[in-house]
């Protein structure tokens, strides 16, 4: 048992089903845990109260029930009839040039964040001795990081100021903002005005695509669905 209210019982079968492992960090379940008191604290007072019988709410719980049956069924069976190809995405990118310019410099990084002072110090000195990939990567699983895509005026001051001024290949800090130390390695940059290339974009471009596609899809089932169904609207409202 991992939590009680009254009767209520959060079991670690319960959790696995409401948080897999693959999708939490230590931090995310100890929220969960507290999340699922409060919440149950909550939905005990409110049926003593006698909120469960309140028509009003009741309405609410079946429109919502409703709602969701009803895009379990759209994804159903629109969803295993799109495909996007690679070359629907690479015909999409080369017809929408104008769509993947930067509007800001960027700069692609490796991001290291610790509490300590001494860890960040360790960080920077391993990161400016070059080490090999296998150093590298330990260093990433002992200090955890992040490899991201960064955008000029969309960071702590502190942090954009020392990425942007500096050059590729860069290592910077220790810089110390209100949450901790951070060391940068600075892996690409990128100027305001450039394209972004095809990898940068790709995932972006298959969401779109799918959409657009599924739009169809879901045009044409519920024409199917009125054709083989018997359906009344009054004139005044078509």
């Amino acid at each position: 048992m991992l939590a009680r209210v009254n009767d209520r019982v959060l079991t670690v079968k319960k959790l696995e089903r409401l948080l897999p492992p693959k999708s939490r960090t230590e931090d995310q379940l100890k929220s969960f845990i507290h999340t699922w008191v409060d919440n149950a604290l909550y939905y005990d007072a409110a049926l003593k109260d006698g909120l469960l019988g309140d028509g009003r709410l009741s309405n609410e719980r079946d429109r919502y029930y409703k709602k969701i049956v009803i895009g379990s069924y759209v994804q159903t069976k629109t969803s295993s009839s799109v495909v996007v190809s690679n070359s629907d995405i690479r015909e999409y990118y080369d017809e929408n040039p104008s769509g993947f310019i930067r509007q800001n410099d960027e700069a692609y990084v490796y991001h290291f964040f610790t509490n300590k002072l001494s860890d960040a110090r360790s960080i920077r000195s391993k990161l400016l001795k070059k080490q090999k990939a296998d150093t590298t990567s330990e260093l990433f699983n002992t200090y955890g990081v992040e490899k991201k895509t960064v955008t000029r005026g969309f960071l702590v001051k502190e942090l954009d100021i020392a990425i942007f001024k500096n050059k590729k290949g860069s290592i910077v800090g220790p810089i110390r903002t209100a949450s901790g130390y951070h060391v940068i390695k600075i892996v690409k940059k990128y100027k305001k005005g450039s394209k972004v290339g095809l990898e940068g974009v790709y995932d972006k471009i298959y969401q779109r695509l799918l959409k657009q596609k599924q739009v169809v899809l879901v045009a044409d089932l519920l024409d199917s669905l009125k054709e083989k169904s018997s359906v009344f609207i009054n004139l005044n409202y078509q």
